[in-house]
Order: C-alpha cells, then structure tokens, then sequence
C-alpha cells in the first residue's frame, strides 16, 4: 500500500474537528491510542539505563515553553524546560547564538580504492570508518542528544535539507565532514556568507559540478557545465518563480506564474562559475584542475603570471529585478569579482526572504505557515533592524518568537508538521532520557531518511509535497510509506519494551525509564507525565482517557509494564507523531 492509500487517523484536538477533512497531516499507519492494549506487551521486558537528561514528572511545565523547545531544539528535556521558564524564549535563543559550537571530525584522505586505503590485516571497521558516511552519522546523534548548541544543530539541519550535498556522490566522510561543519560554522552568520561559502565548498564543486569546470575553448561546442548555476537559483535561493513578500505567487496578466530566472540566466551562472579548482594540497602549487581537497575552500586558478586563464571572459547577464545588483557583467573582469557580483545579485533578490524564510518555518514550526508568518519572517531577513540584510539571528528570532509559533496549543487543521524521522528518534530519546552511543542510522534508514544521503538535490523530501486529497504541504509525508509508518511503531516498541543494541563492543540506545516506573502507581500521573514533555499537554480528551484506561487495566504490580505500555501508546500514535 502506498502513502496516498493509507489510513487516517483524525489527530485534531477536540473542537478541531469541523469543516472540510485534511486527509494530510494524519496519513499515519500506526498502532494509534485508538487501540487496546498489545497482545505482545508481556511482563517482564527490560527498560533501558542511563540518562540524557530526560526524567518526565509530574511537576507543572510550561506547554509553550515545551512547545518552543520541540522547534528550537531536537527535543525538549524537563530540566531544559524548566531552565526556559525562569528565564524567556529570547533569553534561550540569545544564550544558543553563543553556545560553544558542535563539530564534525576531520578525516584524513584516503585512496581511492579502499582495497589500497584497507588493505589485508587493517581493523575490521576500516571501511566502515573511511569509505562510508558512518562515522558522521553516529557523531550527528551523538552531538544531538548531548550536546548543549541543540538551536545550531537544528539550523545546521534545515539547512542541509535546503542546500542539498548527498553522499550518494560524496560517500567518505572526509569528502561530506568539511561541509557538514560549514553549515554548523555558519548557522547564525548572514545567508549571503552561507551562498559564498556553499558555493566554493568543494564537496558541493563535486555533487554539482562547479570544481573544474572550465571556460568553454574558442569555436567550440563544450558548453560550462550548468548543474550548480541552476540549483543555487531554483533551490538555494530565488525559486522558480516571482514570490510576494508573504511567499505567495506574483501573477502575470494572465493569471500564470512568472518565472524568476530563465534558460539564458543559468547560461550566464554557469560562465560566472568557471575556472574554480580544488585548493592545492601543500607543498603543491596549483594546476588547472588540482587534485582532489575537500578540506580547503576551492580557488580560482591562475597562471604563473596571475591570470585566471580558465575562467570566461565574456559578458554575462545575471537576474534583473528592481533595484538589481550587479544585473549585468562587463567583459574582460576578474573571477573573483565575478563570483561575489553574481552572489550579491543572487542575495538581494526580493524572492531570497520569503522563498529561504518559509522553508525555514517549515524545519522548524509548521509546514503551512500563514503568508502574514511568512512575510513576518522575509520583512526580518530583509532588515534585522539595523539595515542589515540576511542576519540569520534576526530570521531565527522572527520564525521562533511569532505568534503563530508560540501558544499553548493550535487547532488549525493543517498546523503543524511530521515529525521527520531523525527527529523522531531524537526527541524520544531526550524528552525520556536515555543513554546511547549514537548508533541510529539504521532506524533512521527504517522510517525512510538515511541520513546526509538525501536520494537527490531536491533533498530527503520536497519542500512544496502537497499531501494527496489536501491543499496542504506536508514535507515529510514525502518519504512516509506504509511500511516507513510501521518502522516508527517498531521503533517506539523497541526503545519502550528492550533496547537498540548493534554488535558488541558498541553499547547501543536504551531508555531509563526509572522516574516513569516511580509515577506508574498514579495512571493518570503516568500518563499526564508523558502529555505534558511529549505532547505539551495538548492530549486530546479521548486520547488521555483511552491511554490511562490501557495503563490502569495493567496490575499495579508490574510498574514497568504499566510505564512502558504509557509510552508506546503515547509514542506510536498519530497525535504525537505530528509535531503542533
């Protein structure tokens, strides 16, 4: 069955429930409250040990303040909530901007052939570690669970689900680590640094073909390859076509779309970018087309004399908008110049704000945000206030702090967003608290997101999938699938009944649900526990009363039971599992 056949399940909160159905933010085949208790929940299961900080309660927390941490962070503790609460959202925020920042490690480069970089008698793992994205994969988990930037980390996130680079080209970490920690570097600069630097990091020269990419010879028919002129342009930046400020469509007389860029602008970006090589590896000196670093910046080459010889020469027409910067390029300039004429021209496009500004909102808040939001959110891009342009902090501060985002609760029907797997996991494990070693990509892979290894440039999921019998975005509903909606419950029951354990010597996840077995003689303290840091005290009526009735149904003898029962029911339903 595909995701357009599957069942609903009406995850409104009471009250929420009239007008026309949105078959969108509920396509969810899971094992929801609606049920009894499982068949295959048997006394005695392990719980987990160990801790991230987690420790539901009964003690009051704040909804919005859970609220604004499932957004500004990969999920909400009890000790975090509580810390917000004595101080303000903007306090938090203002405290992340200078958080110490998370990182990836730096790899060494290995040959090409892994029978040479691992040759007979090397560790087991050398492969693994060398040859494929696991080590970044495991440090993403580990950096997200743990470590106290959680607002760079989501950032750095969205972002990379924005300005796609995969591993399906890039596959050793030594080639994807140096652009992970770019975008965590660059988290909270201004977008127009995050378009230069994106567009001279190596690996994405190699995923779109911009490193090497030579000016075209004189009478001949060898065009600049176009792949990296076109996506900085129709995903990076502008979109495809003429947005209002609010992010709603501009209309020719027609009553059609107007595209943003055309045939001939790509065209012209792709001459732009020519002539740029991989960084020389000292103690070499540059070449036409260097070897390949994915540590350094790439740089335009030059000959002995300082030329840049390899880039084109001719003039080039970029977009043209009112107001436009550096609209058109004059023969005969330098590269460099180029590039940062053509970045400035790309940056201060009107469609920058609402087109990056939404799809912010969507990482972060809610998959359908209003166009009064959006325009919020693009009038901050375009001015945080001190006449700066793409102050990320100001964007950050205008998508996090708005009315539409704060609130105890929403009703709207096409509020909110699926939980995307990674977050998924995350969440679970931070609001419970457990102790793991980071080993979670196959789960992750499961639900269908492996992680850094986005199938395409249009990322793990589109921006703009409208969910199937709706007018409603819903991103993440791009990669749900029957069978994607089971792994999460078989997840939810995993990390309840047993533990995540890879092979030895690795640890594995497992959860400590130490203080829920503590609340368990109080069903409804159990359950009311698990509302309140999973669901911000948002459970539906029914919901509350059909998960206490299963928990209480459980002899008060068997507390682990009862607690883990709690939090599968809760976990695996569709009300969760859609982040409001």
């Amino acid at each position: 069955m595909d995701r357009d056949a599957a069942y609903t399940v009406d995850f409104r909160p009471a009250g929420a429930r009239s007008g026309r159905h949105r078959a969108g933010l509920a396509l969810l085949v899971l094992a929801s409250v609606l049920v009894s208790l499982p068949a295959w929940a048997q006394p005695g299961r392990p719980g987990g040990s160990g801790s991230t900080g987690g420790r539901p309660s009964t003690a009051p927390l704040n909804a919005d303040a859970v609220r604004f941490l499932e957004q500004a962070t990969f999920g909400p503790t009890v000790a975090l909530v509580k810390s917000v609460q004595k101080t303000s959202f903007r306090a938090y925020l203002e405290s992340q901007f200078a958080s110490k920042v998370s990182s990836y490690p730096d790899f060494s480069k290995v040959p090409n052939d892994s029978s040479v970089g691992c040759p007979t008698g090397s560790p087991t793992t050398c492969i693994r570690d060398n040859y494929t994205l696991y080590p970044l994969q495991v440090r993403f988990f580990q950096n997200a669970l743990s470590n106290d930037d959680q607002l760079r980390q989501r950032v750095a996130l969205a972002l990379h689900e924005i300005l796609v680079v995969s591993g399906v080209r890039l596959p050793r970490p030594s080639q994807m680590g140096p652009y992970l920690n770019m975008l965590l570097d660059n988290a909270f600069v201004n977008y127009r640094k995050i378009l230069y630097d994106l567009t001279l990091n190596p690996a994405m020269g190699r995923y779109l073909d911009m490193v090497n990419n030579d000016a075209p010879k004189p009478n001949s028919n060898v065009a600049p390859n176009e792949n990296y002129a076109r996506e900085v342009q129709q995903l990076f930046s502008v979109g495809v076509n003429l947005l209002n400020a609010d992010g709603t469509l501009q209309l020719d007389k027609a009553g059609d779309p107007i595209p943003t860029y055309t045939q001939d602008n790509i065209e012209d970006f792709a001459h732009v970018f020519t002539g740029w090589t991989y960084a020389p590896i000292p103690p070499a000196t540059s070449v036409r087309h260097n070897p390949p670093n994915f540590a350094a910046p790439m740089v335009l080459y030059r000959d002995g004399n300082g030329k840049d010889v390899n880039h084109d020469k001719g003039p080039k027409v970029l977009l043209d908008y009112p107001h436009a910067v550096h609209s058109t390029i004059a023969a005969d300039q330098d590269g460099e110049q180029e590039l940062n004429d053509a970045i400035d021209n790309i940056f201060n496009h009107p469609n920058v704000g609402p087109f990056i500004g939404r799809q912010l909102i969507q990482h972060l808040v809610t998959s359908n945000p209003s166009p009064a939001y959006v325009a919020r959110v693009t009038r901050a891009f375009n001015n945080n206030g001190r006449g700066v342009r793409g102050d990320m902090k100001a964007v950050l501060r205008a998508i996090l702090l708005d009315s539409e985002a704060r609130g105890t609760s929403k009703t709207q029907a096409d509020y909110g967003r699926l939980r995307e797997p990674v977050l998924f996991i995350t969440n679970i494990l931070r609001a419970v608290g457990a102790s793991s070693d980071g080993i979670l990509m196959n789960q992750a892979t499961s639900m269908g997101q492996n992680l850094f290894n986005p199938a395409t440039v249009f990322s793990y999921f589109p921006y703009d999938y409208e969910i199937a019998d709706s007018d409603d975005d819903g991103p993440e509903f791009g990669i749900l699938t029957s069978t994607s909606a089971i792994s999460r419950a078989n997840l939810v029951n995993t990390l309840a009944f047993s533990r995540i354990n890879p092979p030895a010597p690795d640890p594995g996840t497992a959860l400590d649900l130490t203080s829920l077995t503590a609340l368990a003689g109080d069903p409804n303290g159990l359950v009311g526990s698990l509302n309140q840091i999973l669901m911000h005290s948002a459970m539906p009526a029914d919901m509350l009363a059909t998960v206490t009735g299963a928990v209480t149904a459980i002899p008060a003898t068997n507390p682990l039971l009862r607690a883990q029962t709690a939090l599968y029911l809760v976990a695996s339903s569709s009300q969760y599992q859609v982040a409001r």
